[in-house]
């Protein structure tokens, strides 16, 4: 993959990306919302923590056909600018994630909590009997009553999006242009945009590789589809017994293996392993040799004493439930000393390594930096790094002041952003490395502003819901559950196909920015229509419940763990900044904390990746034997790609599908 040198002037297609993002941002929420089982067959992402993007595929693919019909394809800008357009639009499209996620929730306690005890401000829900038609469907909107809450939630997620957007702009030049980071996602794009703007016979153009993997795909993810519509249909993959959606197996407590205290889940889609190939073997193997490790821990510290009664909880209850989970319990607080501490080590350990850099962009950006060697530094960047900084700015002023809106005080609103910022940073390396996102999927980073605010009310009710409940959203699942930081990731990639595809990054960042910035406002327009509408507890994917009981001070007493977390989570950002010092000081050095993280992260063990990234890294380790990297590029990637194209395919199939039996029933 080359880097960006110099491109030509192109004239962005802005009516098209402005009709898209203003259709699709209105209806994605409600299609994603109206599709049983849209964690893998929604138009935002799927795969839960895998994070496989569908939106940018469904544009392509659309382009392709157009293409086909007259009888030229598009240029490989186009598509990148698609790609760039249909990304940014991946949150909004997806269930967990803003639009729906948790300002679904609010909705329910508006409804059903008595307004007494409801915390939340009328500016982030409407009064009861505003909301409570939505509940059923079959009622207009009262758009004019709606006005401050669409105007609260959209300006808060454009602050988001411009935080995210700035940093990703920040550090292009390091990723990209520096260190080369990989994309693995990106690359499904990018290699399918490339063999479709070659020109030459499909079985030449493709080649054969890429179409073998293509019909695996299909042959993988078509019988998961009907056998999920049809109970008739055979259950190929065992995919109906003891199996999580992303494709994890639980271990029972009759099982066998019930013994081994570190195993809870074996994650048996060829999806992950596709996507982990293209990761960087020092990861992959960090992934499953820290593994490993914890496995042992585990097991010893079991015969200790400690995780008394483990063995007799089920797959995903040996990571979350009770007070012995993997999370929570004694010795190890995972949830305190890595998805916590290891993820705040990560990141303060490599701006450490990387400060003379990230020192030279605010240099830049404050003009202290020559003419010429300003110019050098930004020639080939989407806008100056004042411009950058002064988006992240905005961007936290924005949010800042959209908190303080609601009665939460500065230094909590500036702890939602800082801890934003932290978390973000990790989950967008992680995903730009191996294309998976940790840390993810537990309360793991409420613990700051638990201690900020006394561990309870005093200091105002609804300060502490919803700086509490907020945390998650942008500390604990800035990229997927809350979605509030993905223009971090989208943009990166975004930029990283424009580099291979010799596009103007500046017209990348334009088009992200015009996105997400629309999309927040238009998508929860969209989202509400479809609730007055259709009825909340009507549609099948919109799961509908108190916000407010999850975040009383006794709910969150375990949050990251119970008392005391702080001095194990200190522990993890000196143990992640230790292995960042030595991988980076020594080159035989092969474990980084990136692959602990994988390893030990709450999500990661609840999808049981670590088979995944131990197959990948032996098939990788296998092919580069065998015939080196040519083999690897020739056929290796052209198979995995495949395959997730594939698999892709009868994603956006399958969901139209879906949506169509929501209205036709058959």
């Amino acid at each position: 993959m080359s880097s960006q040198t110099e491109v030509k002037a192109e004239v962005i297609p802005w009516i098209p990306i402005v009709v898209l993002t203003v259709l699709m941002a209105f209806f994605s929420p409600i299609y994603a919302a109206l599709t049983p089982n849209a964690s893998w067959y929604g138009l935002g992402r799927v795969g839960c923590k895998l994070l496989l993007m569908v939106m940018p595929f469904l544009y392509i693919f659309g382009a392709m056909v157009i293409g086909r019909l007259r009888g030229k394809s598009f240029s490989p800008t186009l598509f990148t600018y698609l790609y760039a357009a249909g990304s940014g639009l991946i949150s909004v499209a997806s269930t967990d994630s803003y639009p729906i996620g948790n300002f679904l929730n609010l909705l329910y306690d508006s409804v059903y909590l008595a307004p007494e005890i409801n915390p939340w401000p009328t500016i982030m829900s409407p009064p009861s009997s505003i909301v409570q038609p939505l509940v059923t469907g079959g009622a207009p909107v009262p758009w004019g009553s709606w006005i401050p809450t669409f105007f609260w939630w959209g300006s808060l997620y454009a602050g988001l999006a411009l935080i995210a957007l700035g940093q990703g702009t920040i550090w292009r030049r390091r990723w990209i242009d520096v260190e080369k980071v990989p994309f693995p996602q990106t690359r499904i794009a990018i290699e399918l945009v490339d063999k479709t703007t070659t020109t030459g016979p499909i079985r030449i153009r493709y080649g054969t590789p890429f179409l073998v993997g293509s019909l695996l795909g299909i042959a993988y993810q078509l019988p998961l589809l009907l056998s999920y519509m049809y109970p008739w249909f055979p259950d190929v993959y065992g995919w109906r017994t003891n199996t999580c959606t992303m494709g994890a197996q639980w271990i029972t407590p009759e099982s066998p293996l019930a013994g081994i205290v570190g195993l809870a889940q074996l994650n048996k889609n060829p999806a992950f392993g596709a996507v982990f190939y293209m990761a960087p073997l020092n990861v992959l193997f960090g992934a499953w040799f820290w593994y490993l490790v914890f496995a042992v821990l585990m097991q010893v510290a079991f015969m200790m004493g400690y995780y008394t009664g483990i063995t007799g909880n089920p797959g995903c209850g040996r990571v979350w439930c009770g007070t012995v989970g993997y999370r929570v319990g004694e010795p190890f607080k995972w949830n305190a000393f890595s998805s916590a501490g290891v993820s705040t080590g990560i990141f303060i350990g490599y701006v450490a390594l990387n400060w003379k850099y990230l020192a030279e962009t605010v240099s830049a950006a404050m003009g202290r930096l020559g003419k010429d060697r300003l110019d050098e530094f930004e020639r080939t960047e989407p806008t100056s790094y004042r411009n950058s900084w002064g988006m992240f700015l905005l961007g936290a002023v924005i949010v800042i002041a959209a908190f303080m809106a609601t009665d939460v005080g500065l230094p909590a609103a500036i702890l939602l952003v800082v801890t934003n910022v932290v978390v973000s940073f990790v989950c967008t390396r992680s995903y730009s490395l191996v294309g998976f996102v940790v840390p993810a999927g537990s309360n793991f980073y409420e613990g700051p502003m638990k201690m900020l605010l006394g561990g309870g009310t005093q200091y105002g009710v609804t300060q502490w819901y919803v700086a509490m409940g907020m945390t998650y959203s942008l500390a604990c699942e800035p990229t997927t559950g809350g979605g509030a930081s993905v223009p971090f990731i989208t943009s990166l990639g975004s930029y990283q196909m424009a580099s291979v595809n010799k596009v103007s990054v500046k017209n990348i960042l334009k088009i992200q920015l015009f996105v997400c910035v629309i999309a927040a406002f238009v998508s929860i327009a969209g989202i509400v229509w479809g609730f007055y509408t259709f009825g909340i507890t009507k549609m099948p994917s919109a799961s509908f419940y108190s916000w407010y009981n999850g975040y009383t001070p006794d709910e969150v007493a375990n949050r990251p763990t119970y008392e005391p977390w702080l001095p194990h989570m200190v522990a993890g950002a000196g143990f992640a900044m230790l292995l960042s010092f030595l991988h980076a000081r020594f080159v035989w050095f092969p474990l980084e904390p990136l692959g602990f993280l994988l390893a030990t992260d709450g999500h990661a063990l609840i999808e049981g990746i670590w088979t995944m990234t131990l197959a990948a890294w032996v098939a990788k380790i296998i092919t580069l034997r065998i015939g080196g990297s040519k083999l690897y590029e020739k056929t290796g990637i052209p198979v995995a790609i495949g395959f997730l194209i594939g698999v892709i395919l009868i994603v956006i199939l399958g969901g139209a599908v879906l949506v169509l039996r929501y209205f036709f029933p058959f």
